[in-house]
């Protein structure tokens, strides 16, 4: 039942923070350090190993994008989300999410490109990335 949970509210943060980056190009930090903090939380009620596996995910999904972050190239959201994967599935999870959203995104980037578009929402890429992890393993 737990593994359930984790997944359900993954699919549901990211559904909404992509609503809410296609619409509005931005992410509720309501949305994303909430999720962070109910993934951290429910962890410790499981126990000090799975508390562990939460952080460790936390850091994963928070960092490895973090170098794009500070030179403009993500929006901070777009690490928070990945840092809510990780708090929710654990390193391995979120690591899996990055290389498929890495994918997915530059699918996106070209099409943005090819349509002239010099930007485009991130998240739905994220969401994506997250979905083929999930339906794979």
């Amino acid at each position: 039942m737990p593994a359930l949970l984790d997944t359900l509210v993954v699919i549901l943060t990211l559904t909404a923070a992509s609503f809410a980056d296609v619409r509005r190009r931005e992410v509720p930090g309501w949305l994303t350090f909430g999720s962070i903090t109910a993934g951290v939380l429910v962890a410790a009620t499981d126990g000090a190993h799975a508390l562990m596996v939460s952080l460790l995910g936390l850091m994963a999904g928070g960092l490895i994008i973090l170098p794009f972050v500070l030179i403009g190239a993500f929006g901070a959201a777009d690490a928070l989300l990945l840092a809510a994967i990780g708090a929710w599935q654990g390193p391995q999870f979120v690591l899996w999410t990055a290389w498929w959203t890495s994918l997915v995104g530059a699918v996106l980037a070209t099409i943005a490109w090819l349509r002239g578009q010099p930007t485009f929402p991130y998240v739905p890429a994220i969401t994506v990335g997250a979905l083929l992890v999930l339906l794979i393993r």
